[in-house]
């Protein structure tokens, strides 16, 4: 494996990590709140935890973009997806305790075979 191809994986892995985090913090911002008005909105959007959640979307944005900058597009944003997907999926059945179906599970581990699919293509390349 080199270390061009392990940088480009570990560009991937950070952003969904970041991305993932940000959606998680603001999952958690919104416990026991409604969004019914512009009022609540606006009271959402400067309460702490939605501004740090915020920021660590803006900042999986600025590792994406480096990502982009060094590997193909149709390389990195699909690969990128799927492990964001994956921890999405993760943190939902076991932070938020949120189930899923048989199906759930198998749908999540083609998406797995998937990335693996496209990370070898890549390394042929």
């Amino acid at each position: 494996m080199g270390s061009r191809f392990a940088f480009e994986i570990f560009l991937c892995c950070l952003y969904a990590g970041l991305n993932v985090a940000g959606a998680s913090t603001i999952k958690a911002a919104l416990a026991g709140r409604s969004l019914n008005n512009v009022a609540d909105y606006i009271s959402f959007l400067f309460y702490w935890k939605t501004i740090l959640g915020l920021s660590f979307i803006f900042l999986s944005a600025l590792v994406v973009f480096k990502a982009l900058s060094i590997a193909k597009m149709t390389y990195i944003l699909p690969i990128s997806t799927g492990i964001n997907f994956l921890m999405i999926f993760g943190i939902g059945v076991l932070v938020f305790k949120e189930s899923q179906t048989w199906q759930s599970y198998i749908g999540a581990a083609f998406v797995l075979f998937g990335i693996l699919l496209m990370s070898i293509k890549s390394q042929e390349q």
